[in-house]
């Protein structure tokens, strides 16, 4: 058992697309100002988004990305990994002896899906802090799936849309209220914090001042602010990273992965913007598969609030969806020279250092 005990852990789990990626960059950026205000954001479980929290509580290895993520692919490094990890985490609280810890992942919320599960957190987090606070933001669903295309094209998939496809479950990473429940029933009731994921909705329209409100950091230090992270893709964009994507191994061989993350770099510096929609009828009709568990949220989390949950106004969508929409030729033109001029500039910057290096040495 770890020798100190904080007196909170602020768990934030996500859910996916509602700025997770910016709350992290947040945290890695004010590392050293949150210990000056006692809080521990730690390293051990990542130095920014923490993948080890959401794998340290798989029972086999079926989720293969996630593990991939901290170095996993068998069931003995399974082992051998939350044995390190859990003995890392504690010695780092141990040393930082803090008055409050911050730990985020949003995998938390759509990898973790039952209460075994949840439970091999909950023993490791509640030996480190006397209580543990779940900090949940949550969005409009059709509008997290139609943003989470841009993700999966970033990660290598090539589809021509986003997937608002539901078989016979609701998918776990928009059950918002399956998420809500499990949390609460695990840590307690009042343990879960949730928050809408909408301008209108956040304390100051700011999502990092409304978090510092949640995890009770204070206003008046001067918090360095990191641009937004993970930006949607336009359609131009989306469309030049899918084509990529296609068979890259075969077409690109072995270092087809490393060619896909340094093309997404560039494709986020340069195509950032409204990506390829699903229809409005698509929208609403994956939207109402949810009505139920909403409705719930809101009786529980916002019984101030009038019903619905979200504001269901569907006007930025198409009549018809856009899976057929390609980029004229001059578009695709344009979109090619446009990432030979960022590729080039990032070779003449290579050059420089390279060349500042060689001047420091004499040679």
């Amino acid at each position: 058992m770890s020798e100190h005990k904080a007196k909170t852990c602020y768990l934030h789990i996500g859910a996916e697309k509602t700025g997770s990626t910016s709350i992290q960059a947040f945290l890695k950026a004010n590392r050293a100002e949150l210990a000056d205000a006692g809080y521990l954001f730690p390293r051990s479980p990542g130095l920014d988004n923490q993948p080890a929290l959401a794998a340290y509580t798989m029972g086999d290895c079926s989720r293969k990305n996630l593990l991939a993520q901290v170095g996993v692919s068998n069931g003995d490094q399974l082992e051998a990994f939350k044995k390190g990890f859990a003995a890392r985490l504690k010695t780092e609280v141990s040393k930082a002896s803090p008055k409050n810890i911050i730990l985020s992942n949003e995998h938390c919320h759509s990898r973790i899906g039952t209460a075994e599960e949840l439970g091999r957190l909950a023993s490791l987090l509640l030996e480190l802090a006397e209580e543990v606070r779940v900090i949940f933001y949550i969005r409009r669903q059709d509008q997290a799936a139609t943003s989470l295309y841009s993700t999966a094209l970033k990660v290598g998939q090539s589809r021509k849309k986003p997937d608002l496809r539901i078989a016979e479950e609701l998918p776990l990473a928009f059950d918002y209220w399956r998420t809500c429940r499990l949390y609460e029933d695990t840590f307690g009731e009042g343990s879960v914090d949730v928050r809408v994921f909408d301008r209108s909705r956040l304390l100051g329209g700011d999502l990092m001042v409304d978090f510092r409100q949640a995890t009770g950091l204070p206003e008046g230090r001067s918090w360095k602010q990191p641009k937004s992270q993970n930006q949607s893709l336009n359609r131009l964009g989306q469309r030049f990273l899918a084509a990529f994507n296609q068979n890259r191994l075969e077409r690109f061989g072995p270092d087809a992965e490393h060619y896909r993350m340094a093309l997404v770099r560039m494709l986020d510096k340069n195509f950032e913007g409204q990506g390829i929609k699903p229809s409005k009828q698509e929208a609403q009709d994956f939207l109402q598969q949810f009505k139920d568990g909403n409705e719930a949220i809101r009786q529980k989390y916002f019984p101030e609030h009038e019903a619905p949950l979200f504001i269901e106004d569907f006007a930025k969508y198409p009549d018809e969806e856009q899976s057929n929409w390609m980029p004229r030729p001059f578009m695709a033109f344009d979109a090619g020279a446009r990432l030979f001029i960022e590729q080039q500039k990032e070779i003449d910057r290579l050059r420089a250092k390279i060349k500042a290096l060689k001047a420091d040495k004499g040679d």
